[in-house]
């Protein structure tokens, strides 16, 4: 029997923006609201742009940036920034459930029959793929720019 080595060396960087967007953009919005954010953390457009909390879409931008510039192929970042929609939304489920206090299976089929969870998974979309296009543009750059100061050398 042959045992290969398996390399987690390409998910580490998705796995940190899994970890960043738990502690550091949930946490946010759970520190900034405490208990009244209600069904807001469900529906995330609608705490994202409300001026009590217009920091969280910069901290998510940020973690989307990270994710994509230290990937080696910008493709895979990008790629990595769709795949986080889906865990946003999950964890915007499980946190619900933690701040209300109550487990309720229910709100996940609830959740897909209201106008409001595809216009917040059009916007997470929107902001993951311009920030991850917008990563990969300066990774290039800052590629061409290294090869730049090596030449000069």
């Amino acid at each position: 029997m042959v045992y290969k080595k398996i390399d987690f060396g390409r998910q580490g960087n998705f796995i940190l923006a899994l970890l960043l967007t738990h502690f550091l953009f949930f946490g946010y919005l759970s520190n900034v609201y405490r208990k009244d954010i209600g069904e807001g953390v469900l529906f995330l457009y609608q705490v994202m742009f409300h001026p009590r909390s217009f920091l969280s879409v910069l901290i998510l931008c940020v973690i989307v940036f990270i994710m994509v510039f230290r990937e080696q192929f910008y493709e895979y970042g990008i790629k990595n920034s769709i795949w986080l929609v889906p865990f946003i939304v999950i964890e915007s489920w499980i946190w619900y459930w933690f701040i209300s206090e109550s487990f309720d299976i229910t709100i996940i089929g609830g959740y897909f029959l209201r106008i409001e969870s595809y216009t917040t998974i059009l916007v997470l979309l929107g902001i993951n793929l311009f920030t991850a296009i917008l990563a990969a543009i300066t990774k290039e750059r800052y590629k061409i720019y290294r090869k730049k100061i090596k030449t000069q050398i």
